[in-house]
């Protein structure tokens, strides 16, 4: 099936040669907010893609081996067309996609995807998460999703892609401690992995813990060294909250970043703040934890957040 062109596909044509993403090597920045999308939205697949006169081609990709895939009949060539999110989330049971190649011979079963769209107005692509199985999403979900396309534009739309991407480590290399080292704990294994891979990316020595009580241990054990403390608020045992109050009774100028998407649902997150202890809101992309980082460490600098 033939899919319908935006009214303005000239223009949206010329925007997107102009930009010269097509045929652009992979780029760490990009896999992170295709997989940061995947976990958020709790599918095992996740796309940025752009759309030529042919095909879909996926910048980033997310448990998915394929490098494009045919224009016509796909996701992002309707999605494209929305102001908004597009949300599939039975395509056997829409016409428009039940014979579409992700469908046949993927097996994709959900698909939800937002427009990349300028600000002149161009739908030059899509962020989309699919699955194998029907899904739902949530309000929630699909907020991050808004989030995390108007952060693929900016970086998109301010500099060329890669340019981008190194010239915003060396920044935030030249800003830190080099020998600094960081305790993280992080129950959701994948999540950790990822956070673990950017931090180490820009120079951290990160010790990595998959529950508050192996993130004890590791701080009893290596308390000294720790500079900086990157916990989940919500863990099974001791959650995020029961860590800092333990170890901040054993080393009270220890310093804490906290992530959370329940702020609101731990009043002592307050209280922990005025002791030098900073919060990082869920959903967030690497950029915000490497940004949120350094302002943790360079507090304790001007002396604050080290008092009592």
């Amino acid at each position: 099936m033939q899919s319908p062109l935006p009214q303005n596909e000239g223009c949206r044509l010329d925007r997107l040669r102009r930009l010269r993403i097509l045929e652009t090597s992979c780029e760490q920045g990009f896999d992170d907010i295709a997989h940061l999308a995947a976990l958020i939205c709790d599918t095992s697949v996740a796309v940025i893609a752009f759309i030529d006169e042919q095909r879909v081609w996926f910048k980033a990709k997310i448990g998915l081996e394929l490098d494009e895939i045919p224009r016509d009949g796909s996701f992002c060539a309707y999605a494209i067309l929305q102001p908004d999110v597009l949300i599939v989330p039975d395509p056997l049971s829409d016409e428009r996609f039940m014979s579409s190649f992700l469908v046949k011979q993927v097996g994709i079963r959900f698909y939800a995807g937002i427009p990349l769209t300028t600000n002149d107005g161009h739908p030059l692509g899509t962020l989309g998460v699919m699955d194998r199985v029907p899904h739902l999403m949530t309000a929630e979900q699909t907020d991050s999703l808004r989030i995390l396309a108007r952060r693929v534009l900016h970086d998109l739309e301010r500099h060329p892609p890669k340019e981008t991407l190194s010239s915003h480590k060396l920044h935030l290399a030249s800003n830190r401690q080099p020998s600094a080292t960081i305790l993280l704990a992080e129950d959701d294994d994948n999540l950790r992995n990822l956070l673990q891979r950017v931090l180490e990316g820009v120079g951290f020595s990160v010790f990595a813990a998959a529950d508050g009580a192996e993130a004890l241990r590791l701080c009893e054990q290596n308390n000294d060294a720790i500079d900086l403390v990157v916990s989940d608020i919500v863990m099974n045992g001791i959650n995020g909250i029961g860590l800092a109050e333990r170890v901040l009774a054993a080393r009270s100028d220890t310093k804490f970043l906290f992530i959370t998407g329940f702020s609101d649902q731990f009043p002592e997150l307050l209280e922990l703040t005025k002791y030098g202890s900073n919060i990082l809101r869920k959903p967030f992309l690497p950029s915000d934890l490497l940004s949120r980082v350094e302002d943790t460490l360079n507090q304790g600098k001007v002396g604050t957040g080290t008092e009592g």
